[in-house]
């Protein structure tokens, strides 16, 4: 029964076994991030903007669905990692909110275009961005998710006036 302690147990071994596989699917596959000049956003599954400072051509890679973001859970903390589009489609069978960006051609997960990152970052910096849930909700319709959730991330935009040529 729901609520009875021993359901509590057996969500919470369900959860840590979750956890495991999607860490062991995470270090099997991940992609060594190379420090470079593209800022690349996405949004955390508590709905913060995060950057990775990647190479153009990891930033490329990305934008081109060849890569994702996901959350890679340690012990103590969630981190985040890029892996091969792959890897990425297996953590979002496992778990909808492990991954935080990837740009599938049918149904891209967190894309955000520029005016809602602008958007974002001044919410963020105004202290009014809204805490976006990932609860059931949202991954009982899929097909509609709230559009907070929907924009979760931005496709590598240099920041400045850099010239890319």
């Amino acid at each position: 029964m729901p609520g009875s302690k021993a359901y509590q147990r057996a969500e919470s071994k369900r959860q840590v076994e979750l956890d495991k596989a999607l860490r062991e699917l995470v270090m099997g596959s991940q992609v060594a991030q190379e420090p470079g000049e593209t800022a690349f956003y996405f949004m955390t599954r508590k709905g913060k903007l995060r950057r990775m400072e990647l190479t153009p051509e990891q930033a490329k890679r990305l934008e081109d669905g060849e890569l994702g973001v996901v959350e890679r859970p340690d012990p103590a903390q969630i981190e985040h990692a890029l892996v091969p589009a792959a890897a990425a489609e297996q953590m979002f069978a496992l778990s909808k909110k492990a991954v935080r960006f990837l740009n599938r051609k049918d149904s891209p997960i967190g894309f955000m275009n520029d005016e809602e990152l602008k958007a974002q970052q001044a919410a963020e910096a105004a202290g009014t961005a809204p805490e976006v849930s990932d609860e059931p909700e949202a991954e009982a319709a899929p097909e509609a998710p709230p559009a907070e959730a929907e924009a979760s991330a931005e496709t590598a935009k240099p920041e400045g006036g850099e010239n890319p040529g």
